[in-house]
């Protein structure tokens, strides 16, 4: 039983991907859809006439075990930025600061290989304080201005010490991309929404319905904001199966746990559109457990067995390699 379950790999080999003419750009806007971030800094500095520096970066961090990951990012978008390694949370972060490389390289991506969730709201804020900035409008107070009224509506707002330095500040509301309608544009934007956001997982559970006293669920899981229902309900339609969960609170699920939707759409979707990060290793455990509950093994206890020492390596047990 053993050795029937340990031939299952999905790992992709980066070096070979990054060699193909053909950039999986989509893969790489899903990826940030999921960990990306468009962070503007406004920062007190009395060596400027404005007695303000503006610091404006796109980001995108990822756990260490992902580094070649980041690597890979870095190389798909003519190499610029850098990627920096944060002790503190074991992250490898990917940073572009320069206007010019902003302007001519990641603000075009992500125009063309448009964002998806909330974030595009970011996206849309952030390009107009980048195009201020270029401009050189931010070395004069009017500019500067502009700058803190667009900050108010991105990501988190500002903080009250801003404001309050800033009393002519008009606040912008955050307003809510509407993605009812939206298709999923490409599957590799799907496949790198997922590297993200995804969770492949077991759960072994006791049961008086079963004979051996244990059952099991394999499930699929993306989770999102509630204001991104909708795109989760846009993936359910493009993967065709699955449901969209509301949770308690301000967070909602994409979710599958039928047998017959794994074997029929989600594992043949991931076969075609490769996962490139860590996130592969869980599905390969996961296809490990998916054939054991194929064969109607769960339904012994040498099975379930193997299911526990599969579980036990998945998600955040799994050692950093």
């Amino acid at each position: 039983m053993e050795k029937k379950y340990l031939k299952v790999d999905l790992r992709v080999d980066l070096a070979a991907s990054l060699n193909k003419k053909d950039v999986n750009y989509w893969y790489i806007t899903g990826l940030s859809d999921a960990e990306s971030s468009f962070v503007v800094n406004i920062i007190k500095d009395d060596t400027r006439t404005t007695g303000y520096n503006v610091q404006v970066s796109f980001e995108l961090a990822l756990n260490a075990k992902d580094k070649n990951l980041i690597e890979y990012v870095k190389s798909s978008l003519d190499n610029i930025g850098s990627i920096y390694y944060n002790k503190n949370d074991d992250t490898y972060k990917y940073k572009v600061y320069s206007i010019d490389q902003l302007n001519n390289i990641i603000i075009p991506h992500f125009k063309t290989y448009y964002l998806l969730t909330q974030k595009r709201v970011d996206f849309e804020f952030f390009s107009k304080i980048v195009e201020i900035i270029k401009n050189k409008e931010h070395l004069t107070m009017e500019g500067l201005q502009k700058i803190v009224n667009l900050k108010t509506a991105l990501n988190l707002g500002i903080k009250d010490d801003l404001l309050r330095n800033f009393p002519e500040t008009n606040i912008m509301e955050r307003c809510i991309y509407d993605n009812s309608n939206i298709s999923i544009p490409n599957p590799n934007w799907l496949s790198g929404f997922s590297e993200g956001e995804s969770c492949f997982y077991i759960s072994i559970y006791k049961s008086k319905r079963s004979i051996i006293g244990s059952a099991v669920q394999l499930v699929f899981k993306i989770t999102q904001h509630s204001r991104d229902k909708k795109l989760l309900v846009s993936i359910s339609k493009y993967l065709g199966c699955g449901r969209v969960e509301k949770r308690k609170g301000n967070a909602c699920d994409y979710v599958v746990t039928s047998v017959k939707f794994f074997e029929e759409n989600i594992l043949p979707f991931f076969k075609t559109n490769p996962l490139y990060g860590s996130k592969s290793l869980e599905l390969a455990a996961f296809i490990k457990a998916f054939l054991i509950l194929k064969d109607k093994e769960h339904l012994n206890e040498q099975g379930i067995e193997e299911l526990r020492k599969i579980k036990v390596l998945m998600n955040t047990k799994r050692k950093k390699k």
